[in-house]
């Protein structure tokens, strides 16, 4: 049961030192939380972003913590909101494979804001995303499990975000249990389909579970009492670490598209393809590349949830970056490219999600190797990307320099 009346979670939660965290998960955790500082500065462009922020102002104002946007002062929850809702902005953020989906972009800003707020020393900080991460890893496991819904971030997101401020508010156990159920109970459904298929702003509610698990937490601290929570969390905690199988994105798109994106690089880069030679592009794969977004983009959310679109940009311009979600323009090789399901690598996902790529052109076809998605856990060059990102989007102050200088 998802309560604090087994001393394990309890424990885990409430009584964590930043020192007892291992020092390959402490390292892990500093860069996911570059990669997040990054990904928030190069998600302000856009109107989803500023549409949170400026409700959060209006609706959540308060002097308590800072808006990652433009650094307006909020309150907790409104902070949580909003800041959650850019860090997501561009897709651009941290993912685990098992629970498909971004357990930073839920957690770090519901705990930046209460650290902001108790005006917590940064290893109280460290403490609680890392107590956060690991509470909403198995939050989604467990609910992936039980249910057959692909349920969105936010939809588990908000238990690890709940625990990350509980630690920070000095909670006693019995207001953890209450603070743990509140999120479960409040925590959005999710339907992350529905949003992939028919982009929208909604995306994967991870502005939500911020909002629900910081507004738990600090609920509970004033005695608003739960149900018991249903989602077991407890076993292990402490000896196994999920935060180490969290992968951080090279590509502002859905994680599922990025390695379509590498292998149609790969084979630019071999055979020097012209794209107006390109008859037809098949993407190999697992099924759920099937469901992405089919069309040419007309919105930012559009042009981060598909695979055909992506792919078509980095056949014709060697590259896909920021620029090309923000404004996306039609590419016509992109009507020429389809998703063909390979049993194989649909038995493999979402463990493993593995994607190759074959080109007709000039009365041959192509075929390149089958390709994995960069920044994966095991990658030797995931560190390099978060590096890369920095280099272009770092901050100049503030809590995001901050929270980047953790690493």
């Amino acid at each position: 049961m998802l309560t604090a009346s087994r001393p394990e979670l309890g424990d885990f939660v409430l009584g964590l030192r930043w020192s007892d965290v291992p020092a390959a998960a402490r390292r892990r955790i500093c860069v996911l939380l570059s990669d997040f500082a990054a990904v928030s500065v190069a998600g302000r462009p856009t109107e989803t972003a500023a549409l949170a922020a400026d409700h959060a102002a209006a609706e959540h104002g308060g002097t308590a913590a800072t808006s990652f946007f433009d650094g307006r002062r909020l309150g907790c929850s409104g902070a949580a909101l909003a800041n959650g809702v850019l860090g997501n902005a561009l897709d651009y953020d941290d993912g685990h494979r098992l629970v498909k989906g971004h357990p930073g972009s839920n957690v770090i800003p519901a705990a930046a804001a209460v650290a902001e707020a108790t005006n917590a020393p940064l290893d109280e900080l460290l403490a609680a995303v890392a107590v956060g991460y690991e509470i909403a890893i198995r939050a989604g496991i467990a609910l992936h499990e039980r249910s057959d819904t692909y349920h969105g971030s936010g939809a588990w997101g908000a238990v690890g975000a709940a625990a990350a401020c509980a630690r920070l508010l000095g909670l006693g156990r019995e207001q953890l249990g209450h603070a743990l159920g509140l999120a479960e109970y409040h925590a959005p459904d999710a339907p992350i389909m529905r949003s992939v298929v028919e982009p929208a702003m909604t995306k994967d509610a991870c502005g939500w579970g911020a909002f629900a698990g910081t507004t738990s937490a600090l609920l509970a601290a004033r005695g608003f009492t739960a149900v018991p929570g249903t989602l077991p969390v407890e076993s292990d905690l402490g000896e196994r670490w999920h935060v180490l199988d969290v992968y951080v994105k090279k590509y502002p798109c859905c994680r599922w598209s990025q390695p379509a994106i590498e292998a149609a690089l790969a084979l630019r880069a071999e055979h020097g393809l012209e794209p107006d030679a390109i008859r037809r592009v098949e993407i190999h794969g697992f099924a759920a590349l099937a469901g992405l977004f089919a069309g040419q983009p007309r919105t930012t959310e559009e042009a981060q949830y598909g695979v055909a679109w992506p792919v078509a940009v980095a056949l014709e311009r060697d590259g896909f970056g920021v620029e090309d979600v923000l404004a996306p323009v039609a590419r016509p090789l992109a009507d020429r490219t389809v998703v063909v399901v390979d049993p194989e690598l649909e038995h493999l996902f979402p463990a493993r999600r593995l994607v190759a790529l074959s080109v007709e052109t000039g009365g041959r076809t192509l075929r390149s190797e089958r390709f994995e998605a960069p920044g994966e856990p095991d990658d030797p060059g995931w560190e390099a990307i978060v590096e890369a990102k920095l280099e272009r989007y770092a901050p100049a102050g503030g809590m995001l320099a901050r929270l980047a200088g953790a690493a």
